[in-house]
C-alpha cells in the first residue's frame, strides 16, 4: 500500500498520524504526481545523498521546448518558507546546468521576504504552494490541479514559464474569501488555453493497514 493511501486512511480513521518522514514522502509524491499531470516527467529522488533535491526530471509545455527541472518540497503544516530556505536553494541551483528550472513546493506558502528572495534571485526559480494530502476539501480528486494554491516565478524563469498565466478559481462565488487558500484553487493557462491535466498515474491498490 502506498504511503499516500496510508496517510488518507489513518487520517480519516483517527488512528496514529504518520511520522514526519512518512508525511514528507507522501507530500513529495503528491508534488511529483501533480506536476506530471501538467506535462512534466519527474521522479522523486529523496534519500540522504539527494543534495537538497527531492525530485527532478524534464518538463515540456505545449508548443515549447523541453527543459530540465529540479525541485524541493517543504511539508510544514503551519510555517511559511522564509528567505533562508530560498538562499539555501540558490546553493543547490548553483550546481545545476544553466538550462534548469528550480521549483520549491511548500504546504503553507512563503513569507513576503521569502518571495522577494526568490524573485530577486539570478537563478530560474518558481514557488508553488500546494495543499497537503490531509488538507484537501472533500470534493477535490486526488492529485488534482486543485492541490495548487499558488504559482509564481522570477524573471530568470521567464524563458521557461513566460507564456504561463495563473488565475484563481473559487469554489463558491457567492462567498469569496480572497485570503483563504481553502476557498480557491489555481487554474493554469498556456497561450490563453487551460493547461490540460493528464490522468493521474497512482498506486491505487490499497492493502491492509499495519
Amino acid at each position: 500500500m502506498s504511503i499516500l493511501w496510508r496517510l488518507r486512511a489513518l487520517g480519516k480513521s483517527g488512528h496514529r498520524l504518520l511520522s514526519t518522514v512518512e508525511a514528507g514522502t507522501a507530500y513529495e509524491n503528491q508534488a511529483v504526481a501533480t506536476l506530471n499531470q501538467l506535462g512534466a516527467s519527474l521522479e522523486r529522488v529523496g534519500g540522504a545523498s539527494d543534495h537538497g533535491i527531492d525530485f527532478c526530471g524534464l518538463w515540456r509545455l505545449p508548443s515549447h521546448r523541453e527543459f530540465y527541472v529540479v525541485g524541493q518540497c517543504k511539508h510544514y503544516e503551519r510555517k511559511k518558507i522564509g528567505p533562508s530556505i530560498l538562499r539555501e536553494w540558490e546553493g543547490v541551483m548553483s550546481r545545476q546546468e544553466l538550462d534548469t528550472l528550480g521549483i520549491v513546493v511548500a504546504t503553507s506558502g512563503f513569507t513576503p521576504s521569502g518571495i522577494h528572495a526568490a524573485l530577486s534571485s539570478a537563478y530560474p526559480v518558481a514557488l508553488v504552494t500546494m495543499a497537503s494530502p490531509l488538507k484537501r476539501v472533500e470534493h477535490e480528486p486526488p492529485y488534482a490541479e486543485s492541490a495548487i494554491r499558488g504559482f509564481v516565478w522570477n524573471r530568470a524563469a521567464e524563458p521557461f514559464l513566460g507564456r504561463l498565466v495563473v488565475a484563481k478559481k473559487h469554489y463558491d462565488v457567492q462567498m469569496v474569501d480572497l485570503d483563504d487558500p481553502a476557498a480557491f484553487t489555481i487554474q493554469l493557462f498556456w497561450d490563453g488555453k487551460p493547461l490540460t491535466m493528464a490522468p493521474p498515474c497512482l498506486d491505487s491498490t490499497p492493502s491492509s493497514l499495519d
